[in-house]
């Protein structure tokens, strides 16, 4: 009778073992095998033919790399990026207004429980890249200032102007936010026994990428001078110096001594005042080059309280983290020339340095994450080892197997999460001039030698936008922008004064659409295209 007990007792152990065992490796497994190929290798061939000026085969390889109806943010992101460059503005709009859903409802849910983020379920037992991907803090905020863009070259300034002030909402939420994560993430470490909290803990890890002159100098990843001129400048057009003037000084502070910036806050009233009686376009050149940079995953060692048998080990556990890797192609020019006068062009907001301001705030969260993620792997591995040797025979078999298996499906799952928006322009730079209305030449350098485009513009402000990829160059050439009538005092018709070189014609006191009103003087097209 004895022996009957025992007996039935060790199928009872080997029963419960096998049905959690089952259940633990068939949780990972799944990921094991659809986790190999990193983000980094799926998105290459898209990549690659931006850079090469094939889009519509950079957009194909998007579509086939995204085949289920279940499309995340960076698919949104991409396409309207490259739709943007095809010059397809209504197309590439729709898209990043279907990523700005994505982030708005990220925006919901950090301000209502943004505790569900510390500690998501996927991310703890296999690995980041199961978390839900909501784009990185600067990508989020210059969303709004891609959105910007199209919205004027659609024509839509009262749209542009909406997304603006998005923008610095979008800033205050990720600011509160970031510093609860933080203190969630520090807390948790704290529990679980994690002394490394910083990436300067981990031996081996490329330190310089992230403790760097340019990223130290950044007051966060999300605010830039690039989004606050840009702002300044939608302002200036719409004829409200009031916000214009803080966009400028935020743009100024965080790029001192950039004349374009200290000319456009000094010269602000003076410009608005004088747009009434000027025969001139005001004209900004934004020039974009290179790409994001990417993310590669790299294994290197933490030291980690792992549980073995009744007790725990201090050791080194290898762990995947990401390393931000930069476009070392992007043609960044200092100068351009319209007609035959040299501007120059001052770069004003590095996406390489605001990526890795972003990774190393993300860098303390990370840490608790993946150091929670391998003791708990830690545990359920030493429960298997701890079963397995008390089994015998086929039992003790299918035990070995299982612990086999859990170990292999652990290293294969354990990579960093490599999502970006690559095809985010890697640096923004700006000229500002006053040319006549009609058609101009401009001149531009590229990585394989000046390149010519025509643009026609008229208007009291224009905004000509130029993309350098690889050996190619994109001109965005909206048709007209337009402002929200709601946002424009009309001016009295004693007070409207015909307008130089224009055949618009407006009538009765509704302004054409596509035009800017400036109080003063007749509504004029302003336009920048091909002539």
């Amino acid at each position: 009778m004895v022996s009957i007990v025992k007996r039935r007792r060790s199928r009872g152990t080997a029963c419960r073992w096998s049905t959690e065992a089952i259940r633990a490796v068939l949780l990972v497994v799944p990921f094991a095998v659809s986790g190999c190929a990193g983000y980094a290798h799926q998105t290459a061939e898209m990549i690659t033919a931006a850079t090469a000026g094939s889009l519509d085969v950079a957009l194909s390889s998007l579509e086939s790399k995204n085949a289920s109806s279940d499309k995340d943010i960076l698919y949104y992101l991409d396409k309207g990026e490259l739709l943007r460059m095809k010059g397809v503005y209504n197309e590439s709009r729709d898209s990043w207004l279907s990523a700005d859903a994505v982030v708005r409802q990220w925006e919901d849910d950090a301000k209502t429980d943004p505790s569900k983020f510390f500690g998501e379920l996927g991310s703890i037992l296999v690995n980041d890249t199961t978390r839900r991907y909501d784009g990185r803090d600067y990508e989020k905020v210059f969303l709004n200032v891609r959105l910007a863009l199209d919205h004027i070259a659609l024509g839509d300034l009262s749209a542009a102007r909406t997304e603006i002030t998005k923008m610095h909402e979008r800033e205050a939420t990720i600011a509160e936010f970031r510093s609860k994560e933080l203190e969630a993430a520090v807390a948790k470490s704290a529990e679980k026994g994690i002394k490394a909290t910083s990436f300067k803990e981990l031996s081996g890890y490329p330190i310089e990428t992230l403790d760097d002159p340019a990223v130290r100098a950044l007051k966060n990843s999300y605010e830039s001078a690039y989004g606050n001129f840009i702002a300044g400048f939608v302002y200036e057009a719409l004829g409200e110096p009031s916000l214009a003037a803080p966009g400028y000084r935020k743009a100024a502070e965080m790029r001192p001594n950039i004349p374009v910036i200290d000319d456009s806050l000094k010269n602000l009233d003076k410009n608005v005042a004088g747009r009434a009686n000027s025969n001139t376009v005001d004209t900004l050149f934004v020039v974009e080059s290179g790409l994001a940079p990417g993310i590669e995953s790299v294994t290197l060692p933490i030291i980690l309280p792992i549980p073995t048998g009744h007790s725990f080990n201090v050791i080194a556990t290898p762990l995947s983290w990401p390393v931000i890797r930069p476009d070392t192609n992007a043609a960044v020019p200092s100068t351009m020339v319209v007609d035959d006068k040299t501007l120059p062009v001052a770069m004003l907001t590095d996406t390489n340095a605001m990526a890795r301001r972003a990774l190393s705030d993300e860098m303390p969260s990370i840490i608790a994450r993946s150091a929670i993620r391998a003791i708990s792997r830690g545990i359920a591995q030493a429960a298997i080892d701890t079963a397995s040797a008390r089994l015998s025979g086929n039992a003790a078999l299918i035990g070995t197997l299982f612990g086999i298996v859990a170990k292999v499906a652990t290293v294969a799952t354990e990579v960093a999460d490599e999502r970006i928006w690559r095809t985010l322009p890697g640096y923004y730079s700006v000229a500002r001039t006053s040319l006549a209305p009609g058609a101009h030449k401009i001149v531009i350098a590229t990585a394989t030698g000046p390149q010519v485009r025509t643009i026609a513009i008229s208007g009291p402000y224009a905004i000509v936008a130029i993309r350098l990829l690889g050996n190619n160059l994109y001109t965005s050439l909206p048709p007209v922008i337009a402002p929200p009538i709601v946002a424009i005092v009309e001016p009295s018709e004693t007070n409207i004064k015909p307008a130089a070189n224009t055949n618009v014609k407006t009538k009765g006191k509704t302004p054409v659409k596509g035009h800017i009103p400036v109080k003063g003087k007749k509504a004029m097209p302003n336009r920048a295209g091909d002539a």
